[in-house]
């Protein structure tokens, strides 16, 4: 049986990767049928692999994050200070965010959200529940707060990341490296100070 599972997982993949494409060029209303035709696989199969569209959308957004993860992981992995660790993934984190796969994902997104609700839970429980769980142990030793604490102040580094250059980004504008420069430092500063502000606290 694991022998099956395991040689059944390259073509998963690869349906998972033929879905989100077909999901970004052609919307959330693609058929399963046009992820078979492109996929080159039949319903039967998607169906036994993915158990229906909306279990295919999760697959083909945990395909993308999996291909761009690898080096917010290694940043977030880093063996040195909490902070340099922050720095790290602050950077590794922009360069995935603007980059043009994951700006049509998001446009995606957005644009579809509104017609299709769950759409956006699952982006929030693939994506974003993911990546804030990946740097949140940083976040977490560099302030040494409690978990809950540590979540909002995560949730604020990487708002802070994203600042008004992911609006021009969405927007098909360019992004200027100097102001993601200066909100990787913004970032990183908010979440020391909030040690200094808790420190000192009585």
């Amino acid at each position: 049986m694991k022998g099956s599972a395991s040689r059944g997982q390259p073509r998963r993949e690869a349906i998972a990767q033929a879905a989100l494409q077909v999901f970004l060029e052609r919307g959330f209303g693609a058929s399963v049928d046009d992820v078979a035709h492109v996929a080159g696989a039949s319903k039967q199969t998607i169906y036994k692999f993915f158990g229906g569209r909306e279990g295919l959308i999760r697959a083909a957004m945990r395909s993308e994050l999996e291909a761009v993860i690898g080096p917010m992981r290694l940043a977030a992995e880093f063996d040195g200070s909490p902070q340099e660790r922050l720095e790290r993934f602050a950077q590794a984190y922009q360069d995935t965010l603007f980059a043009d796969n994951c700006l049509a994902m998001y446009r995606f997104v957005i644009g579809a959200t509104r017609e299709h609700p769950s759409l956006s839970a699952a982006f929030n429980e693939t994506v974003v529940d993911y990546i804030t769980g990946l740097v949140g142990p940083a976040v977490a030793e560099a302030t040494g707060t409690t978990p809950s604490r540590a979540r909002e102040l995560t949730e604020m580094y990487l708002g802070i990341l994203q600042g008004a250059e992911l609006n021009r980004a969405l927007a098909g504008l360019p992004v200027h490296a100097g102001r993601l420069a200066a909100l990787r430092a913004d970032a990183v500063r908010a979440v020391v100070a909030s040690t200094s502000r808790m420190a000192s606290a009585p």
